[in-house]
C-alpha cells in the first residue's frame, strides 16, 4: 500500500487571496514529500473558490523543481476541455522537467457550471474522454500518429517533446464502470472515491471494482487502484 495526498488548493474564504491558497498548496506538496508520502496529487477546477488549480500539469512542473523523489499526479486532467495535441506536448514537458515522476491522471469532468463557460456540453462529455484518451494514447506511444475521429481529425503529427517515462507515464482514469472496464482492458490504474462514508461504501466500491475486472477477465489486482478518502490531520487524538 501507498499513500499520497490529493492537494485541491480550495479558497475557504474572500479573507484569503488566490497567491496564498497556491503558496500553501505548493508549500503542501514539499511537506508531502518530508513526510514519506509517494505522490502528491493536484486537481483541476475553474471559475470558482472549491479549488485554484486550473492547470494541474502546471503544477506538476513548477513542484518537481522544490522536490526530488515524491512522484507529482493530475489528478485530474479533464480531458474534453483540453486541446489533446497541445495537452500531449504540456504532458512530455511536465515529464522532462519532473525527472520522471509525472503520474498521468485524466478524467472527464462533472461540473457543468465549468463546462457552460468553456461552451462545452457536458452530455458528450464521455463520448469526448473516450476519443481524446485514444488521441493521448496514440501521441505517447507512437512518433507521429493520426486520427479520424468525430470530434478531432489529425493529419499525421510528431510530437517532439516526448516523456521521458517509456512508453507512457502511469495512466489513471478516473469515472465510472465504464472507464473501470476500459483501465483494465488496457492496463491503466484507476481513482475510486469514498469522501466521508463507512465500511458499506467501501463494500459497494470493491463490487464495482469485481465486476469491472471481471467483465474484462482480469483480476482485480492487475493494475493499481487509488482510493480517495478524507482525513483529518491533529496533534490531538480527541479532536
Amino acid at each position: 500500500m501507498e499513500f499520497a495526498t490529493f492537494i485541491l488548493a480550495a479558497q475557504r474564504g474572500y479573507h484569503q487571496s488566490s497567491e496564498s491558497v497556491i503558496r500553501n498548496s505548493i508549500e503542501q506538496a514539499v511537506a508531502s514529500e518530508q513526510a514519506g508520502f509517494n505522490t502528491a496529487w493536484f486537481a483541476e477546477h475553474h471559475f470558482n473558490n472549491y479549488s485554484l488549480i486550473p492547470s494541474p500539469l502546471m503544477m506538476v512542473a513548477h513542484c518537481a523543481g522544490l522536490t526530488s523523489t515524491i512522484r507529482l499526479g493530475t489528478a485530474v486532467c479533464v480531458l474534453p476541455l483540453y486541446q489533446p495535441q497541445r495537452l500531449l506536448s504540456e504532458i512530455g514537458f511536465a515529464d522532462i522537467v519532473a525527472n520522471g515522476r509525472l503520474e498521468l491522471g485524466v478524467g472527464l469532468g462533472y461540473q457543468q457550471f465549468e463546462f457552460e463557460r468553456f461552451g462545452v456540453d457536458i452530455d458528450e462529455a464521455p463520448a469526448v474522454f473516450s476519443e481524446y484518451l485514444d488521441i493521448i494514447l496514440k501521441g505517447l506511444n507512437q512518433n507521429v500518429f493520426e486520427h479520424d475521429g468525430q470530434y478531432e481529425k489529425i493529419p499525421p503529427t510528431a510530437i517532439s517533446v516526448r516523456t521521458v517515462q517509456q512508453p507512457t507515464p502511469p495512466i489513471w482514469i478516473a469515472g465510472g464502470a465504464a472507464r473501470m472496464a476500459r483501465a483494465y482492458r488496457e492496463g491503466h490504474n484507476f481513482f475510486v472515491t469514498a469522501f466521508h462514508d463507512g465500511l458499506e461504501t467501501l463494500t459497494t466500491l470493491r463490487e464495482s471494482v469485481e465486476r469491472a475486472a471481471a467483465s474484462e477477465e482480469k483480476n482485480v489486482t492487475d493494475v493499481k487502484i487509488s482510493l480517495l478518502r478524507c482525513c483529518y490531520a491533529s496533534h490531538d487524538e480527541l479532536e
